[in-house]
């Protein structure tokens, strides 16, 4: 079994000890998310890190990552490190971990530092704080700019964007990031990007009607697209779950 990794020039003097945690990762720290992946807050030095451990891919996937593709979690800290580079929020990268052996990539551990976020996307629908309509404007305007920077994220889900409020604005931070690319992105591709946020109606409206003002598009025709794709989106992802708990019962 061979170890390929990369720590942070910051995050140096404390190599042996992230080299570590693979060894006592599930025994160690809290659980924040179980299942596909799994991820754990772990604190070393004094501080406190997200750990990743990506689930072990299938055989093909094995070699692929091996020879043919980026493992995801070499992946999740490179795009971790442009986004930083262009000012755009997500937790500073910490180090990747690869174990590979002769079949392929078998294990890969993403760290970045720990974010403590006033919310996640997710909260919103539910909460729906007094400021949902200036705060959705200005997650809009956020996606903008990875959109100006030919930025597409392809998991631009609920779980996936951290909110806290900062002063008078917010600050908003991307996680789960092995999934981009980069490339031109077109106002309505742009605004497609946001029809897997499980969005109700209201939601979409302030969403494309402010997307629409930032690429100088028809709001009315912008609002009645994203509400037909999240709407397909939202029954794509209820089938699956129903189909997942009629197996289950079975």
């Amino acid at each position: 079994m061979k170890v390929h990794y990369h720590v942070s020039e910051e995050y140096k003097h404390l190599e042996q000890a992230l080299l570590d945690i693979p060894d006592t990762f599930e025994r160690s720290g809290r659980v924040l998310k179980r299942g596909r992946n799994e991820i754990r807050v772990i604190e070393v030095a004094g501080i406190a890190l997200n750990v990743k451990s990506f689930k072990r891919p299938h055989a093909l996937n094995r070699l692929a990552y091996a020879w043919l593709r980026l493992p995801k979690a070499r992946r999740s800290y490179l795009h971790a490190e442009r986004l930083a580079a262009l000012g755009i929020g997500t937790p500073p990268p910490v180090a990747w971990i690869v174990y590979r052996n002769a079949g392929g990539v078998t294990r890969s551990f993403y760290i970045s530092l720990h974010v403590t976020p006033d919310c996640e996307f997710r909260d919103l629908k539910k909460t729906r704080p007094a400021d949902m309509e200036e705060l959705l404007k200005a997650f809009t305007r956020f996606t903008r700019e990875l959109h100006r920077h030919s930025i597409y994220f392809l998991d631009h889900s609920p779980g996936n964007t951290l909110i806290t409020r900062d002063g008078d604005g917010y600050r908003f931070d991307l996680v789960d990031l092995n999934r981009m690319r980069f490339k031109r992105v077109s106002p309505r591709e742009g605004l497609r990007n946001f029809y897997r946020l499980n969005a109700d109606e209201d939601m979409i409206r302030v969403i494309a009607g402010e997307y629409a003002r930032l690429t100088n598009s028809d709001p009315a025709r912008m609002t009645r697209l994203l509400s037909r794709w999240t709407t397909r989106h939202d029954e794509r992802v209820k089938r699956r779950r129903d189909r997942k708990e009629r197996t289950r019962r079975q």
